[in-house]
């Protein structure tokens, strides 16, 4: 009797899958921004209340993403103000609602959204999407750590 008969093509299906899982996982990062903005100009920022398209809100993960943005700022010479600023940065993301494992808390995208304080418009936005699952907000898996960062290597736009 043969027990692995008809199995030879799943094997490479199981490997083109792991594949995709592997090279297809990592995160996507988007960034646009407004070309008539004189961003050498902006040195100064401060946060402005963030949002949630989808899920519940979690203030851990805010404040996290702002110190790590903070501390990412601070290298590119700008300073966190809390009067007359030069940018107002948001945090925008969608979580997965009513998934928890643990202490675990998952983050379908991230967007950080900086404004021109006096017109209150949109001058640049980065958005960090996983292509395959989601981020995991855990401090201990370095992904906000990770996408923050490559939020931000993109800013300010050269």
């Amino acid at each position: 009797m043969t027990v692995c008969k008809g199995k030879k093509n799943l094997v490479p299906a199981v490997a083109v899958f792991l594949s995709f899982l592997i090279l297809g996982g990592c995160t996507s990062i988007k960034y646009s921004y407004d070309t008539g903005t004189g961003f050498s100009g902006l040195k100064t920022y401060t946060w402005v209340p963030s949002s949630v398209g989808y899920g519940d809100r979690d203030s851990l993960f805010e404040t996290n993403v702002q110190v790590l943005a903070d501390q990412l700022l601070g290298q590119k010479g700008f300073t966190k103000v809390q009067e007359k600023p030069d940018l107002l940065i948001s945090i925008h993301y969608e979580s997965e609602i009513g998934y928890y494992s643990g202490h675990d808390y998952k983050v379908r995208s991230l967007t950080l959204n900086m404004y021109n304080p006096e017109k209150k418009e949109l001058i640049w936005r980065g958005t960090a999407s996983p292509r395959i699952g989601s981020i995991n907000t855990d401090a201990t898996f370095g992904d906000p750590k990770r996408v923050v960062q490559d939020i931000l290597s993109h800013f300010p736009p050269k």
